[in-house]
Formats: structure tokens, sequence, C-alpha cells
């Protein structure tokens, strides 16, 4: 692969946005399977990421802290004496509560590699067998690296097989941003035409996470759609 740039120029498969209102409004559309608000947040993430990895005990395994523990992430506040950790904690605590709010069920995520399915370091799709869309930011390095559409062969099932020497792309600490996670299979009639069409390699978000030496801090939630709606449509 060669070396990850930002947003591929000309590229309909993502949609930018300037503020967290139209994040909401804004829907994918017939080719969009991004809608990213970027942003750039100061603070040291990095340290802040390390204390929280030392406070909460990471090891080998992931720590997931919940919107119901979010007191856990407000006691840790009060240990924390650096003004400028304050603040960047305060930052994913808003951002929290955005997605909450958003409909977007959201947990903090601290790790340095996933332990639950490893594959999510390789090129793959989200959320094979459901309808929803996932919102996410991490706030240090490496953030979520993706491809373009038109570099991916074939999606198959949760893996996706990409162009030999395709570009890889990434975005920045701090970027909010939803994915579309609509492959939900249907009856054998949308199974065959989706594969005639090719809509999972057209619409689907193929990425991937990086490993880290250091802790990564990120946020995610997952809102559902209403199990009535088409999967390959963009309505909402």
């Amino acid at each position: 692969m060669q070396e990850k740039n930002y947003i591929p120029a000309g590229y309909e498969g993502i949609k930018v946005v300037s503020d967290l209102c139209a994040l909401l409004q804004t829907d994918f559309g017939a080719f969009a399977n991004v809608i990213l608000y970027p942003r750039r947040l100061r603070g040291d993430f990095d340290t802040l990421a390390e204390r929280m990895a030392a406070h909460f005990g990471l090891e080998e395994e992931e720590i997931f802290i919940k919107y119901a523990d979010k007191h856990k992430l407000e006691a840790f506040r009060e240990d924390l004496e650096e003004g400028p950790l304050r603040a960047a904690l305060d930052i994913v605590l808003t951002d929290m509560e955005f997605f909450h709010h958003s409909g977007a069920r959201p947990h903090v995520r601290i790790l340095k590699t996933y332990t639950e399915d490893a594959t999510t370091h390789d090129f793959h799709v989200d959320g094979v067998m459901r309808n929803f869309d996932r919102f996410m930011t991490c706030y240090n390095n490496p953030v979520t690296e993706y491809v373009r559409n038109e570099d991916v062969l074939r999606v198959q099932g949760h893996k996706a097989i990409c162009k030999e020497g395709a570009p890889v792309f990434a975005f920045r600490p701090g970027d909010i941003w939803k994915q579309r996670v609509r492959n939900k299979t249907g009856g054998i009639f949308a199974k065959l035409l989706r594969k005639l069409l090719s809509t999972d390699r057209r619409r689907a978000f193929v990425h991937r996470a990086a490993k880290s030496d250091q802790p990564r801090l990120i946020l995610v939630g997952d809102r559902r759609l209403r199990d009535s709606l088409p999967p390959e449509t963009g309505i909402k």
C-alpha cells in the first residue's frame, strides 16, 4: 500500500460538513459512505490516553467505558491536576454527550490492539448482519485508515479485498464521522441483486485500524436504523 493521504480529491464517497448539526442532518445519498466533520483539537491526548490506560488498568485487553459508566470518567477527571489534561477530557465528555443525545449509544475505548476481533486490523466492513450508523472519533494517532471504493475488488462478508498498491487514506485526530453500516442480509433475491450490482463493494466503508505501541483513545457510538428500511438506501 502507498503512503497514507487524507481525503481523495474529487471523491464522492465522503461528504464533508462544517458543523455537528450538518453531521446529523446530512444523508449518505447514492454514493457516499461517510459523513465527515473535520476538526482540530487542542490538548495533549497522547498523555491523556496514557493516564487513562494506567488509571483504568489497560494491559492486554481493551477497555470499554459505556455512557452508563460516565461517572467513572468524571471521577477520574477529579484526579487530574493538569489543566490541559482536564480540558482534553472535557472534550471527550462533551463528545460523549453529543453521541448520546444523537441516539448513537457511545462508549469510550482505550486500546493498543483489538483483542475481540483481530481482523479489525485488516481491511473490512462493519456490521454485516446489522443496520445502523456508526459514529466515531479518534483523539490521538493512529486514526482509522480506509481505501476508495473504486479500489475495492470485492467484499466477502466481513472481509474486503483491495487492489494491490491501492492508496491508503486516513482521518485525522479529532475528526468526527458517521459511516454507513448497512449490510443486513435479505432474502435470496436481495442477495443475488446485491451481488450482481456489486452493492457491497461500491457502498461499504472499507477500512482498518492500525496497531499502536501507545494507548489509543477513541469514542464509538452506534445508532440503530429502522428495520423497515431497505438496507441499501440512503433514507433515514
